[in-house]
Protein backbone atom coordinates (compact mmCIF):
# COMPACT_ATOMS: atom_id res chain seq x y z
CA UNK A 1 0.00 0.00 0.00
CA UNK A 2 1.60 3.20 -0.84
CA UNK A 3 3.09 5.42 1.66
CA UNK A 4 1.46 9.29 1.74
CA UNK A 5 2.83 12.20 3.77
CA UNK A 6 1.38 12.97 7.45
CA UNK A 7 0.96 15.34 9.72
CA UNK A 8 0.91 15.56 13.68
CA UNK A 9 -0.71 17.94 15.86
CA UNK A 10 -1.54 18.16 19.44
CA UNK A 11 -5.12 19.91 20.26
CA UNK A 12 -5.23 20.02 23.88
CA UNK A 13 -1.21 20.04 24.96
CA UNK A 14 -1.01 17.92 28.50
CA UNK A 15 -0.35 20.33 31.60
CA UNK A 16 1.80 18.45 34.04
CA UNK A 17 5.42 18.79 33.73
CA UNK A 18 7.50 16.06 31.84
CA UNK A 19 10.20 16.56 34.38
CA UNK A 20 7.53 15.54 37.19
CA UNK A 21 6.37 12.34 35.22
CA UNK A 22 7.84 9.05 35.47
CA UNK A 23 10.47 7.28 33.56
CA UNK A 24 9.05 4.68 31.45
CA UNK A 25 10.13 2.83 28.48
CA UNK A 26 10.33 5.27 25.24
CA UNK A 27 9.65 7.97 27.38
CA UNK A 28 7.10 8.67 30.99
CA UNK A 29 4.04 7.47 32.47
CA UNK A 30 2.20 10.58 33.41
CA UNK A 31 0.69 9.77 36.87
CA UNK A 32 -2.88 12.08 35.61
CA UNK A 33 -4.23 11.19 32.75
CA UNK A 34 -2.65 7.65 33.41
CA UNK A 35 -0.95 6.58 30.27
CA UNK A 36 2.93 6.47 28.87
CA UNK A 37 3.44 9.32 26.91
CA UNK A 38 6.35 8.08 24.40
CA UNK A 39 9.19 10.67 23.49
CA UNK A 40 9.16 11.75 19.87
CA UNK A 41 11.06 14.69 20.05
CA UNK A 42 14.25 13.06 19.49
CA UNK A 43 13.36 10.70 15.97
CA UNK A 44 13.80 12.40 12.50
CA UNK A 45 10.65 12.61 10.16
CA UNK A 46 11.15 9.33 8.85
CA UNK A 47 11.21 7.44 12.06
CA UNK A 48 8.17 9.64 12.90
CA UNK A 49 6.22 8.85 9.73
CA UNK A 50 6.90 4.85 10.19
CA UNK A 51 5.85 5.23 14.03
CA UNK A 52 2.77 6.78 13.30
CA UNK A 53 2.08 6.11 9.54
CA UNK A 54 -1.33 3.27 10.83
CA UNK A 55 -3.67 6.05 11.98
CA UNK A 56 -6.29 4.25 13.79
CA UNK A 57 -4.47 3.81 17.05
CA UNK A 58 -4.68 6.75 19.84
CA UNK A 59 -1.91 7.61 22.02
CA UNK A 60 -0.30 10.62 23.59
CA UNK A 61 3.35 11.69 22.37
CA UNK A 62 6.05 14.41 23.21
CA UNK A 63 7.48 16.43 20.24
CA UNK A 64 9.30 19.40 19.91
CA UNK A 65 7.08 22.33 18.32
CA UNK A 66 8.83 22.40 15.04
CA UNK A 67 7.41 18.70 14.27
CA UNK A 68 3.86 19.80 14.51
CA UNK A 69 1.51 20.88 12.06
CA UNK A 70 3.49 20.43 9.12
CA UNK A 71 3.76 17.54 6.39
CA UNK A 72 6.23 14.79 7.21
CA UNK A 73 7.14 12.77 4.38
CA UNK A 74 7.33 9.00 4.38
CA UNK A 75 10.81 7.16 3.85
CA UNK A 76 12.43 7.30 0.29
CA UNK A 77 14.60 4.54 -0.30
CA UNK A 78 17.15 3.85 1.96
CA UNK A 79 20.12 5.00 -0.02
CA UNK A 80 18.26 8.12 -0.29
CA UNK A 81 17.32 9.31 2.91
CA UNK A 82 20.97 10.01 4.43
CA UNK A 83 21.83 12.18 1.56
CA UNK A 84 18.49 13.84 1.68
CA UNK A 85 19.51 14.98 5.57
CA UNK A 86 23.12 15.52 4.86
CA UNK A 87 22.03 17.92 2.25
CA UNK A 88 20.14 19.76 4.62
CA UNK A 89 23.06 20.37 6.81
CA UNK A 90 25.25 20.98 4.55
CA UNK A 91 22.86 23.92 2.84
CA UNK A 92 22.53 25.49 6.58
CA UNK A 93 26.57 25.42 7.63
CA UNK A 94 27.54 26.73 4.16
CA UNK A 95 29.87 23.58 3.37
CA UNK A 96 30.02 22.48 -0.58
CA UNK A 97 27.58 19.64 -1.73
CA UNK A 98 30.04 18.06 -3.52
CA UNK A 99 31.46 16.59 -0.68
CA UNK A 100 27.87 14.94 0.42
CA UNK A 101 27.80 13.61 -3.59
CA UNK A 102 31.50 11.98 -2.23
CA UNK A 103 29.96 10.75 1.24
CA UNK A 104 32.93 12.53 2.82
CA UNK A 105 33.24 12.92 6.12
CA UNK A 106 36.20 14.85 6.65
CA UNK A 107 37.51 17.79 4.88
CA UNK A 108 40.74 17.23 4.00
CA UNK A 109 43.26 20.43 4.22
CA UNK A 110 45.71 21.49 2.36
CA UNK A 111 48.98 20.86 4.76
CA UNK A 112 48.48 17.73 6.44
CA UNK A 113 51.28 18.05 8.66
CA UNK A 114 49.31 21.30 10.45
CA UNK A 115 45.93 19.10 10.92
CA UNK A 116 44.51 16.02 13.23
CA UNK A 117 41.27 14.11 13.48
CA UNK A 118 39.09 14.52 16.20
CA UNK A 119 36.40 11.90 16.41
CA UNK A 120 32.75 11.67 18.23
CA UNK A 121 28.95 11.23 18.56
CA UNK A 122 26.12 13.87 18.65
CA UNK A 123 23.02 12.89 20.46
CA UNK A 124 19.90 14.89 21.96
CA UNK A 125 19.92 14.63 25.74
CA UNK A 126 17.80 11.74 25.65
CA UNK A 127 20.77 9.76 24.08
CA UNK A 128 19.34 9.77 20.56
CA UNK A 129 22.15 9.35 18.37
CA UNK A 130 21.44 11.91 15.19
CA UNK A 131 22.25 11.80 11.79
CA UNK A 132 23.36 14.56 9.17
CA UNK A 133 24.41 16.79 11.82
CA UNK A 134 26.87 19.85 10.44
CA UNK A 135 30.41 20.80 11.98
CA UNK A 136 31.95 23.44 11.23
CA UNK A 137 35.40 25.11 11.76
CA UNK A 138 34.74 28.33 12.66
CA UNK A 139 35.71 31.06 10.25
CA UNK A 140 36.80 28.48 7.38
CA UNK A 141 34.30 25.92 4.85
CA UNK A 142 36.02 23.05 6.36
CA UNK A 143 33.57 20.51 8.05
CA UNK A 144 32.13 17.39 8.73
CA UNK A 145 28.58 15.46 8.42
CA UNK A 146 27.53 12.42 10.59
CA UNK A 147 27.23 9.55 9.39
CA UNK A 148 23.46 6.92 9.80
CA UNK A 149 24.45 6.23 13.17
CA UNK A 150 25.45 9.91 14.54
CA UNK A 151 29.38 9.69 14.47
CA UNK A 152 32.05 11.92 12.94
CA UNK A 153 35.22 12.03 11.79
CA UNK A 154 36.71 15.43 11.62
CA UNK A 155 39.97 17.17 10.68
CA UNK A 156 41.05 20.34 12.15
CA UNK A 157 44.00 22.67 12.27
CA UNK A 158 47.05 22.34 14.80
CA UNK A 159 47.32 25.55 16.71
CA UNK A 160 49.56 26.91 19.30
CA UNK A 161 49.34 25.33 23.12
CA UNK A 162 47.49 28.68 24.19
CA UNK A 163 44.89 28.70 21.26
CA UNK A 164 42.02 26.43 20.51
CA UNK A 165 39.80 25.62 17.54
CA UNK A 166 36.28 26.48 17.65
CA UNK A 167 33.78 24.17 16.12
CA UNK A 168 30.27 25.32 15.01
CA UNK A 169 27.43 22.60 15.67
CA UNK A 170 24.30 22.96 13.16
CA UNK A 171 21.10 20.93 13.32
CA UNK A 172 17.86 22.08 11.96
CA UNK A 173 15.15 22.23 14.93
CA UNK A 174 18.15 22.67 17.84
CA UNK A 175 20.88 25.55 19.06
CA UNK A 176 23.10 25.85 17.00
CA UNK A 177 26.62 24.86 19.36
CA UNK A 178 29.79 26.28 19.65
CA UNK A 179 32.86 24.03 21.49
CA UNK A 180 36.47 25.47 21.98
CA UNK A 181 38.67 22.21 21.36
CA UNK A 182 42.41 22.21 22.33
CA UNK A 183 44.13 18.81 22.67
CA UNK A 184 41.07 16.60 22.64
CA UNK A 185 40.76 13.47 20.87
CA UNK A 186 37.43 12.18 21.26
CA UNK A 187 34.67 14.71 21.42
CA UNK A 188 30.96 14.13 22.33
CA UNK A 189 28.37 16.80 21.26
CA UNK A 190 24.56 16.57 23.05
CA UNK A 191 22.68 19.22 21.19
CA UNK A 192 19.61 21.16 22.75
CA UNK A 193 16.28 21.92 21.72
CA UNK A 194 15.69 24.97 19.34
CA UNK A 195 11.94 25.05 20.80
CA UNK A 196 9.36 24.60 23.03
CA UNK A 197 7.71 20.79 23.80
CA UNK A 198 4.32 19.67 23.60
CA UNK A 199 3.29 16.87 25.15
CA UNK A 200 -0.48 15.30 25.27
CA UNK A 201 -2.67 12.87 22.79
CA UNK A 202 -1.85 12.66 19.36
CA UNK A 203 -3.71 13.62 16.06
CA UNK A 204 -2.80 12.28 12.95
CA UNK A 205 -3.86 13.15 9.47
CA UNK A 206 -2.72 11.40 6.31
CA UNK A 207 -0.28 7.82 6.88
CA UNK A 208 -1.31 4.31 5.98
CA UNK A 209 -3.89 2.13 7.68
CA UNK A 210 -3.08 -1.42 8.82
CA UNK A 211 -4.27 -4.07 10.77
CA UNK A 212 -2.81 -5.16 14.41
CA UNK A 213 -1.66 -1.71 14.44
CA UNK A 214 -0.49 -1.74 18.21
CA UNK A 215 1.74 -5.19 17.88
CA UNK A 216 2.94 -2.88 15.24
CA UNK A 217 4.30 0.43 16.86
CA UNK A 218 5.37 -1.72 19.88
CA UNK A 219 7.81 -3.63 17.81
CA UNK A 220 8.91 -0.63 15.75
CA UNK A 221 9.22 2.13 19.10
CA UNK A 222 11.33 -1.34 20.56
CA UNK A 223 13.53 -1.54 17.20
CA UNK A 224 14.60 2.63 17.73
CA UNK A 225 15.08 2.46 20.97
CA UNK A 226 17.28 -1.11 21.26
CA UNK A 227 19.58 -0.88 18.97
Amino acid sequence: MRKTSLTVSIPSPCQQSWENMTPAAGGRFCGSCQKTVVDFSGLTDSQIHELLSDTSQRYCGRFRKSQLDRQIQPEQQAASLLPAAVLGALLAAGLPATAAAAGDHAAQMADTATTRTITGKVTVENGQLMPGVSLVVKGTNKGAVTDVNGYYRLTIPVLPADQKVTVVVDCIGFKRTEMAIAAEQTVDVVLKDADAQLSGEVVVVGGVRRNNTWQRFKYKWRKFWHR
